[in-house]
């Protein structure tokens, strides 16, 4: 990243957005509109004591009217400013404080959580930013009530009995938001970790593969040519010359190919990139409940705690009658039914729900309205456990599946509100039919937000794992074409020296330019003997081309481990000196038992092995019974599987067929010619043929 230079004016950049979408911002708004509206015309409908003296009702409708949209529209600021909204914020709500006797109530916590989910300088700033301006809002609401107020005291006190349930939210949004910063950070720090990971195994599963394109047909042809070249003395004679000259050819003619491969991969399959591990052969049908994760642990307390501190706060005053029925059914919400144990256990069960709000948000919503119905039944219903419904709420829409989330949205919305008109919560409350209606309107946009936030989310993965397997591909082209270029620019170059420098040694006549072809080839035969350590340790197991009845046995044990019955068969006679077809022969088995295992399940499996000596090709056939029922194919390979056997087949110019067997089963036939990569002509690659396409879901060990 480009940086100022010392003395320069560096722009400010600019502020990172929160994670969401425009459509988002929308909902929230609406969402915002409607509980303001609600919330202001609660105030200027019901007679609460203290308000007595408000403006004249047509001057109090049209300050609703133009402070409600504008506090709404406070949430479009919240991702790119959030700092900036929450103080317009304290700014609005002050008048409507004072002569509206509305407090936002929900509108607080909903921006105090994007301040402090905001980059700022620790917590201690987070709490200022939270704290400060909803004291400056409370304090401005006193000064503009003073004038039109007969009784200061009372004005104080309602002031202060309003930011008592104000404050517990604006604690629960902050500690919210930090924790939220928080887990994003660990995060992007894990995924920052993995990607590496899997980076890197990515490049060492390409160098495998490159080591074996490589093959050691190749390094074998070098360290020949290295000796032999390096041999040669003033009295070499021309048959000497020609024999180095023609190995330097053949070593050419088989690097060529091997360039071929590495500049021309074929396109992978996306997915992700990861080290083939046989499976377990069953994957366990049973579905594990599911468990409370941090984030529900930690709403478990925002919500416990602030509802133990209320309880006990009111408890002194717990049955006595102010005269005010709805200061009365507000108190009562706020105590805890201790006294009531049945109404007790199912409020202790809503707060319990909210532990499942992110990883079993629709049974716990579900759960939570019946058990509202429960508690009005019950005379036990408490606020804080109300209001954990809203959480559960937005838990559906984010986390579940569209339609499983709105159908439980649906239903438990109808129970809750069927159980606060047949239980009289609301008219305890005081709440007209109006009041009511617009508090459960806000779930619309409420969950429309949540569905808009879960899509992003979705969305957001999406781009990260596409750009992710994109920088693996290009990891694994740019190291492809790293030793591309290390083979030409440096190998090929001086092996192509010592062909030439060795034909023109044999055509000169003049012993000065003979003894001068010679150190030509001297010094490229050096500069070729320095290269050889780097390729040699991207060179194969020299001991791993063992096609005995033993070797096999024991390479299809992890396969047998993971539950796949494999029956091997082994024929023809062993070569003399095994090469790139019996190790190309053993990965095609490795990699054609993976995918059985991972595609079909554990089906059995057949492995015949055809070796053909010094001189017929080795043939490999690996073929299986069909997926076993009830197996679900693993879609998590890389897709490197199929592409490594081709481009096997491919260097010894073979044949890969792929496809249905004779039965319901796939079979994999590859033919590899005996003879080595370093051939005496330069033929090209010849083509891979494919008797179907590939297996379904795309084997990738």
């Amino acid at each position: 990243m480009p940086t100022a230079e010392p003395g320069t004016d560096a722009p400010a950049p600019a502020p990172t957005p929160l994670p969401g979408t425009r459509a988002g911002d929308v909902a929230l708004a609406v969402l915002a509109l409607i509980l303001v509206a609600q919330e202001l015309v609660t105030a200027l409908v019901l007679e609460i004591p203290g308000y007595t003296h408000r403006l004249p009702l047509p001057l109090s409708v049209a300050l609703a009217a133009v402070l409600s949209p504008a506090m709404a529209a406070t949430v479009l600021l919240r991702r790119h400013r959030p700092r900036r909204a929450y103080l317009v914020l304290a700014v609005l709500a002050a008048p409507a404080m004072a002569f509206l006797g509305g407090f936002a109530t929900l509108l607080w916590p909903l921006l105090a959580f994007s301040v402090a989910r905001a980059p700022q300088r620790g917590p201690v700033g987070a709490a200022a930013w939270v704290t400060l301006p909803w004291l400056g809002a409370l304090g401005l609401a006193g000064l503009l009530r003073v004038p039109v107020s007969p009784d200061p005291a009372t004005e104080a006190g309602m002031l202060v009995g309003g930011s008592t349930v104000v404050a517990p939210l604006l604690v629960i949004a902050a500690l919210a938001g930090r924790w939220s910063r928080s887990a994003a950070l660990r995060a992007d720090r894990e995924r920052a970790e993995t990607d590496r990971l899997r980076h890197g195994t990515a490049l060492a599963a390409e160098r495998s593969r490159i080591a074996e394109e490589i093959g050691g047909g190749v390094l074998s042809g070098l360290r020949g040519l290295v000796a032999q070249a390096g041999a040669l003395g003033p009295g070499a004679t021309e048959a000497d010359l020609r024999a180095v000259r023609e190995r330097a050819r053949s070593v050419l003619a088989a690097m060529r190919r091997v360039l071929g491969v590495l500049r021309a991969p074929a396109a992978v399959e996306p997915g992700p990139v990861a080290v083939a591990v046989p499976e377990p052969a069953v994957p366990s049908r049973r579905r594990r409940l599911p468990v409370p994760d941090r984030a529900g642990l930690w709403a478990l307390v925002a919500f416990v705690v602030p509802a133990l501190l209320m309880g006990a706060l009111v408890a002194p005053v717990a049955g006595v009658d102010t005269g005010q029925p709805v200061v009365d059914g507000f108190l009562r919400m706020l105590q805890l039914p201790w006294r009531n144990p049945a109404a007790a256990v199912v409020v202790v069960a809503q707060f319990a729900l909210v532990a499942w709000w992110r990883t079993a948000p629709v049974p716990a919503l579900l759960l939570a309205g019946a058990g509202s119905f429960a508690a009005g039944l019950l005379d036990g219903s408490n606020v804080f456990a109300e209001s954990a419904w809203v959480l559960l709420v937005w838990g559906a829409a984010t986390a579940a599946p569209v339609v499983p989330s709105a159908v439980a949205v649906v239903v438990s919305t109808l129970v809750v509100v069927a159980g606060g008109v047949l239980t009289g919560v609301w008219d305890r409350l005081g709440y007209p039919e109006s009041v009511v209606v617009l508090n459960f309107l806000a779930v619309v946009p409420l969950w429309a937000a949540g569905v808009a936030v879960r899509h992003h989310r979705l969305d957001t993965a999406a781009r990260r794992r596409a750009l992710t397997e994109a920088g693996v591909r290009d990891a694994l082209t740019r190291e492809r074409l790293r030793v591309a270029r290390d083979l030409h620019d440096v190998v090929a170059h001086h092996v192509s020296a010592v062909a030439v420098q060795a034909g023109a040694a044999r055509l000169a006549a003049d012993p000065a330019t003979r003894a001068e072809a010679l150190g030509h080839i001297a010094d490229s035969v050096r500069r070729v003997a320095e290269a050889l350590p780097a390729l040699a340790d991207l060179g194969p197991d020299p001991d791993g081309a063992d096609l005995s009845p033993a070797a096999l046995e024991a390479l299809v044990a992890p396969s047998r481990s993971a539950g796949l019955p494999v029956e091997v068969t082994v024929g023809g006679s062993p070569a003399g000196t095994p090469g790139e077809a019996e190790l190309f022969a053993r990965r095609i088995v490795t990699e054609a038992l993976t995918n059985t295992l991972r595609h079909a399940g554990p089906t059995p499996t057949r492995v015949r092995v055809t070796r053909g000596g010094d001189g017929d090709p080795v043939v490999v056939e690996v073929d299986d019974d069909g997926p076993v029922p009830g197996h679900r194919p693993d879609g998590t390979g890389s897709g490197l599987g199929l592409l490594g056997m081709r481009e096997r087949v491919a260097l010894l110019g073979g044949d890969l067929c792929t496809g249905p067997g004779d039965g319901p089963g796939w079979t994999v036939r590859a033919v590899l010619p005996r003879s080595p990569l370093v051939r005496e002509d330069d033929p090209a690659a010849s083509p891979i043929s494919s008797c179907a396409p590939i297996r379904e879901g795309t084997p990738g060990s």
